[in-house]
């Protein structure tokens, strides 16, 4: 997965819903990243990195990074990091847990990391991170709008057993997810509809029954993240003979996969990412399964 995000500085790790693996796939990039001798930079928009989800009280991996690693966290949760640390500077940008503090490693151990969560504050967070080779910010459950290109180049987006009890409603879910963050850019002679901010379900419903002649028109978007319209709703809109594009795409590399949940849902590994494998338009991993 590190050869697919080779071309890009940073990386937003976006899920579906809690418990899809995005802290498994963070310390896996961490590792891989490191191993390979690229430099890294990390924030989160929720909290993470500690072991007892402060939402759900289930277990979570802790995050473990080397030493000269870059973190932006917020300052009431220093204490909880067990590295030795140098504060490069501290941020305007407030938490409940107190101002974001950008710091360095001075040496490996465990971290816990809460950055900014407004789409703004982040996307300035990013572009100040300093000199590391790689950024990667941590998404929180269900906030694809940080995947945002004006935060990230790229994006992993993560799924799992957690998002339902049925492997073929995740798969469902995930594909219209992934369709939707895979649009592409609007072509400058179409004929197109513009939305300004949100692409909400009520804005395309209006317009799919609003009489008017969709058949080869593009409703055009500002990014994907900006789209929020079920799968049922983008049907209908396709049938009406209409299309979905964006004025700036974003760049999903790869979709992580993780069969498993907390709340005692599994399916079968390799079942699930060979159907994931089947039906979407990225590469698919399961990195616990895999060799990648």
């Amino acid at each position: 997965m590190i050869d697919l995000l080779a071309p890009y500085k940073s990386v937003s790790i976006i899920g579906m819903d809690k418990n899809v693996g995005k802290t498994t796939l963070l310390n896996y990039l961490i590792k891989e990243f490191s191993t390979n001798g690229i430099s890294l930079a990390l924030t989160s928009i929720g909290r993470d990195g500690e072991d007892i989800d402060v939402v759900t009280s289930t277990p979570k991996p802790r995050i473990y990074v080397p030493k000269n690693t870059i973190i932006a966290t917020a300052e009431g949760l220093l204490p909880q990091c067990d590295i030795t640390l140098e504060i490069k500077s501290i941020t305007p940008y407030p938490t409940p847990l107190g101002r974001i503090v950008i710091i360095r490693a001075l040496s490996a151990g465990y971290v816990q990391l809460a950055g900014p969560s407004i789409v703004s504050q982040m996307a300035e967070l990013v572009k100040n991170f300093g000199d590391a080779d790689k950024i990667i910010v941590d998404g929180a459950i269900s906030r694809k709008t940080f995947a945002d290109p004006t935060i990230t180049q790229s994006a992993v987006l993560c799924t799992g057993a957690s998002l339902a009890s049925d492997m073929n409603v995740v798969i469902a879910q995930t594909r219209h997810a992934v369709d939707i963050l895979t649009l592409p850019k609007s072509p400058e002679n179409a004929d197109v509809i513009t939305i300004e901010g949100a692409v909400s379900e009520g804005k395309i419903k209006a317009l799919i029954t609003s009489g008017k002649d969709l058949r080869g028109k593009t409703i055009v978007a500002d990014d994907p993240t900006k789209i929020l319209i079920t799968a049922p709703t983008y049907e209908k809109l396709r049938i009406k003979g209409a299309s979905l594009a964006v004025k700036t795409p974003v760049n999903l590399v790869a979709v992580a996969v993780n069969p498993f949940s907390p709340k005692g849902v599994s399916f079968s590994p390799t079942e699930f990412l060979a159907k994931m494998q089947t039906l979407l338009t990225v590469p698919t991993f399961d990195i616990l399964l895999q060799k990648i």
